[in-house]
């Protein structure tokens, strides 16, 4: 390629330009790109049998590992000098005709996304696994529940693990809208302008495994949104993944004494042999800002590209793969964390009891019982709930006269007996009342549940077949090598 119209860079310029660090992840769909597009050139008639012959068989040893040579810039050109290396360059020189770097580095990206994306996808689904067994597990676990880390309304811990069950699902129906996006492909744009020989990009995009080929040929070689939307996918999965990993280090404070974490998940002190430090979930929180500055990298690069292709584009690829890896061993780690969970159950029931969270459903009885606005019923509340907290009582030693004291502030006689808050502000039955869809009592959790694992079962079904398309690229590629006669 050197020695035209330009000469040869200096070693220092190739090392700082070279993408050789990070085209691991990509070499051997890039060789499949190459056999794509080889098999599409000879069933045009663009390259003779013979020839692609020879090519296929160069190209098929390329499957099984070659080494990419930091001095040759990129995978593309090792691939093409180990092929013309191979076949001599009347042969192995005719590899490149109608495709150009651009298009072929635009489909392996999506191709190595794809596959990103299913391993992404599978995490997830084991992890909402164990949180289901969890939540099962906790359907009469009461806790309280927080706005603002100040204790609000009594709910279930099952209750509390299927919310982060819903973020969870979020970030896997993210993912599946990113594949979608990703299932396009490019080869056949070439630089940009496409290309004056007959090209068939629809045979090339069924080959490599896509849907549809990305029409736009400009678009295509400098259409990086899958890219970003996959690195912001990883973002929002790290950044579920922190919210529960801060929650897990409070609940396993003394302070809070809900939860122990299990040893293996967990360190000690050098000096201190009380010591149980939630070290696992630390590393998630602290990598969670890494991941989150990787995609503020990637969308600082395209901010301000013209169209086309400039090798800026080459710089997003790095912080998108260590996001979506990062990702993967997060996914992993915090799995097995939650796996491992042992929870103080009666310490999380007491402490629902003596937070004042059943103080909401106190006023809504008022409204019930003594038709008064709510707005009256909450200040009536408002006012017993200081009154106990100045003089340092518990909500079990609330008084009736207290809440009747109360309401005649607010211009209302009322008549209420010890049985009437008693009943009132057990968490237990506060919960029970609250019978909306979605809501804190037993049955409704356990239909989020049962609807929850039987839409795991149909994912799991997406994504096994998604894994098997991926898994059968080689198959097909082999199979039309074979009719085409150069196989």
């Amino acid at each position: 390629m050197w020695g035209v119209r330009v000469r040869a860079p200096s070693i220092d310029v190739l090392q700082y330009t070279s993408s050789i660090a990070f085209d691991d992840r990509i070499a051997l769909d890039v060789v499949r790109i190459n056999i794509a597009h080889l098999l599409m050139l000879v069933k045009q008639g663009i390259v003779n049998r013979d020839d692609g012959r020879a090519l296929y068989r160069s190209l098929k040893r390329l499957l099984e590992g070659f080494e990419l040579k930091p001095e040759l810039e990129d995978v593309h050109m090792c691939i093409e000098e180990e092929v013309i290396k191979e076949t001599g360059v009347e042969i192995g020189g005719k590899l490149h005709t109608g495709k150009s770097r651009n298009d072929q580095v635009a489909t392996a990206l999506r191709m190595t996304a794809k596959r990103y994306i299913v391993k992404l996808a599978l995490g997830l689904l084991k992890l909402k696994e164990v949180l289901l067994d969890q939540s099962e597990r906790h359907l009469n676990t009461i806790m309280p529940g927080y706005t603002h880390l100040q204790h609000a309304q009594p709910i279930t811990l099952a209750h509390q693990f299927m919310a982060y069950y819903e973020k969870f699902e979020r970030d896997f129906d993210r993912l599946m809208a990113v594949f979608r996006r990703a299932d396009e492909c490019p080869m056949g744009s070439a630089a940009l302008a496409g290309s004056s020989f007959n090209l068939d990009r629809q045979y090339v995009a069924w080959l490599l495994g896509f849907s549809r080929i990305q029409e736009n040929t400009v678009d295509a070689v400098s259409d990086r949104d899958f890219m970003v939307e996959l690195a912001f996918s990883s973002t929002m999965i790290m950044i579920h993944l922190s919210e529960l990993a801060e929650e897990l280090i409070l609940w396993s404070t003394w302070e809070f004494g809900f939860v122990e974490m299990p040893d293996s998940h967990t360190s000690t002190s050098s000096i201190m042999p009380q010591k149980k430090n939630p070290t696992v979930t630390e590393i998630v929180r602290a990598r969670t800002s890494h991941v989150i500055g990787m995609l503020t990298s990637v969308l600082s690069i395209l901010r301000s590209l013209t169209l086309s292709y400039n090798l800026d584009l080459q710089e997003v690829t790095p912080p998108v793969w260590l996001s979506v890896e990062e990702a993967l061993k997060a996914i992993k780690i915090m799995r097995g964390a939650i796996e491992g969970l042992q929870f103080d159950v009666r310490r999380m029931y007491e402490a629902a009891e003596l937070g004042f969270s059943s103080a909401t459903e106190l006023a809504n009885e008022l409204v019930r019982r003594f038709d008064m606005p709510f707005r009256i019923a909450y200040r009536i509340v408002g006012r017993v709930v200081k009154e106990a907290v100045d003089t340092g009582l518990l909500p079990s030693e609330l008084k009736p006269e207290m809440l009747e004291r109360a309401a005649m502030l607010e211009g209302y006689r009322i008549k209420i007996d010890q049985e009437f808050l008693k009943e009132v502000l057990d968490p237990t039955k506060c919960i029970a009342k609250c019978k909306v869809p979605g809501g804190p009592y037993r049955e409704s959790v356990s239909e989020m549940i049962h609807h929850r694992k039987l839409r795991l079962q149909e994912e799991e079904k997406i994504i096994k077949d998604l894994e098997l398309k991926i898994s059968k690229i080689d198959e097909l590629l082999e199979n039309e090598a074979k009719k085409l006669g150069v196989a």
